[in-house]
């Protein structure tokens, strides 16, 4: 896959320039501050977080459970965070056919009462 910034040449399916770090896909990743819907374990929140920083996933739960561990810190985060946190809204399906602007609705305007 070619940058078409930098051009240089990527590995194929990369979403990333490996030379200049631009994004490579239509539309780029979404990072927002929000618990996941997919992929989540318990409430979604190191999904949502490694989502949002781009960190692997797997890191933020052996440190939440180390913390839980260690000084008990990584329940009271969790916890926090699966509060604050919104949920990841559901994606709309995407339309593939326009819409076509025929005019106005059947019986628009209506029509005045009869009487």
């Amino acid at each position: 896959m070619l940058c078409p910034y930098c051009r240089t040449e990527n590995r194929p399916g990369a979403s990333r320039c490996a030379a200049c770090t631009s994004w490579l896909v239509e539309r780029q990743p979404v990072r927002e501050w929000t618990r996941a819907r997919e992929g989540a374990m318990l409430g979604g929140v190191c999904r949502g977080l490694a989502t949002r920083f781009g960190l692997p996933v797997a890191a933020l739960r052996v440190a939440f459970v180390l913390g839980t561990i260690f000084v008990f810190w990584g329940v009271v985060v969790y916890v926090a965070l699966w509060v604050v946190m919104p949920r990841e809204p559901l994606a709309l399906p995407y339309r593939t056919t326009p819409v076509a602007a025929t005019g106005p609705a059947p019986g628009w305007p209506p029509s005045p009462p009869a009487g």
